[in-house]
């Protein structure tokens, strides 16, 4: 359903035929590099900060915020009818969070893994009924996780089948067996290692015997040892082992890269027309991991969700300006590629000007609409290019919801932080 009310019009997403779905058309706009900058040199710090800790970082009420916010009576399941209070007496049992704190160890995930707010891989859904609620907003995920991704371990569920973990980016539950414990001694040795930063979308990584070990994805990062001019052995943990993976330098790059026109308009066109995949479901992306992953691989560590990725660098307010004064605020003063535009709930990437329209890449879901005073959906359900007027052809198109005119706030993720406000 999720479902119902979404509007699937057959009036074409004029944007997507009218603008090149191709970075290479609009790179012009970025600034030419030929170096690293400061910023791209702290990634590793806080990459491995999960390793770093001895105890949780928040407090066990905090920890419990899922179990606070969702509840019988609001909250529906895979069937679409409503959950039964009884589940979330067994869940809240399920979290025995009496244990929080009692492992404090040290992780390695096995191989992608999905990052859950409750013990369960069971879905839990809004309203199904009302636009954007039901498939895919699975309250339940919070963050899909990279293979060989650091983690910090709190404690065990009562069956012991799940775990309690800290990312460097979120917390949550992820099934014990998609993880590797480690010993201090472990994580200390595994972070001392030189890494590559994963450039190509899915390649396949086999171990040295030619059996299949997990796929490479832009964001993720892998350590390494020999090299040559085109070839480098990197190493992972799989199997509750460590195994050497040969790899093509053509698939990844010694340390972060240059945040330069031609590696930029690489990875986005990698990236360019995935399918949206809420808080990762799918081993997809929404709008700020698609951004937190293609950041990384120039090093430029970004936290997970949007609200968050816009207090990074430079921020500079949108708020208490009409529509006319915000273009021109981010025109005067967005850095084209460096430059996040942030509304409530959603992040876009600035790629500057292209006949006169400000230009934004996205992982977007859909359009709102309204019908007869019914919100829809129009759904794009991909990462795209577009203006921040896209689907104002619709001809239900909800103006309240359109882009520009929701912006609160712009933010240059490549220079220092400090706030301007109007």
């Amino acid at each position: 359903m999720g479902g119902c009310a979404d509007k699937k019009s057959d009036i074409a997403v004029a944007d997507l035929l009218r603008y090149a779905q191709n970075s290479q058309v609009y790179i012009e706009n970025m600034r030419p590099r030929q170096k690293l900058l400061g910023v791209q040199k702290h990634y590793k710090s806080a990459y491995f900060r999960p390793w770093h800790i001895t105890e949780p970082p928040i407090t066990k009420f905090k920890a419990m915020w899922a179990l606070q916010r969702y509840q019988a009576g609001t909250s529906y399941g895979e069937n679409l009818l409503p959950i039964a209070a009884s589940w979330f007496d067994f869940i809240i049992r399920q979290s025995n969070f009496d244990a929080y704190g009692s492992i404090n160890g040290y992780a390695i995930t096995r191989h992608f893994t999905h990052l859950r707010a409750f013990p369960t891989h069971k879905p839990l859904f809004s309203d199904p009924l009302k636009a954007g609620e039901g498939f895919p907003f699975d309250y339940m995920q919070n963050s899909g996780i990279h293979f060989n991704e650091p983690l910090f371990v709190s404690h065990y569920s009562k069956d012991g089948a799940w775990v309690y973990v800290f990312t460097s980016y979120a917390s949550g539950w992820v099934r014990y067996r998609d993880i590797m414990m480690l010993s201090a001694e472990e994580a200390q040795a595994y972070q001392k290692n030189h890494f590559l930063h994963v450039n190509c979308e899915y390649v396949p990584l086999y171990d040295s015997h030619g059996s299949f070990i997990a796929y490479g994805r832009i964001g993720m990062l892998l350590p390494y040892e020999d090299v040559n001019r085109t070839d480098v052995s990197t190493f992972v943990y799989h199997e509750q082992h460590m195994v050497t993976v040969p790899l093509s330098l053509q698939y990844a790059h010694q340390g972060p890269m240059v945040l330069n026109r031609e590696n930029m308009s690489r990875l986005l066109n990698q990236l360019m027309g995935r399918h949206y995949g809420w808080g990762g479901l799918y081993e997809e992306r929404d709008c700020s991991s698609t951004l937190r992953d293609l950041f990384a691989s120039f090093g430029i560590w970004l936290p997970r969700n949007s609200s968050k990725q816009a207090m990074v660098g430079r921020v500079i307010s949108l708020k208490g300006l009409n529509d006319h004064q915000k273009r021109q605020r981010i025109i005067a003063e967005g850095v084209p590629f460096e430059t996040l535009l942030y509304r409530r709930g959603h992040v876009l990437l600035y790629l500057g000007l292209f006949q006169g329209k400000i230009m934004v890449f996205h992982d977007t879901w859909g359009i709102r609409t309204i019908n007869n005073g019914i919100p829809g959906r129009k759904i794009v359900g991909k990462t795209i290019i577009s203006t921040l007027d896209l689907g104002k052809e619709q001809p239900d198109y909800d103006a309240t919801s359109a882009h520009l005119r929701n912006l609160e706030s712009m933010n240059i993720i490549t220079q220092e932080m400090h706030a301007i406000i109007p």
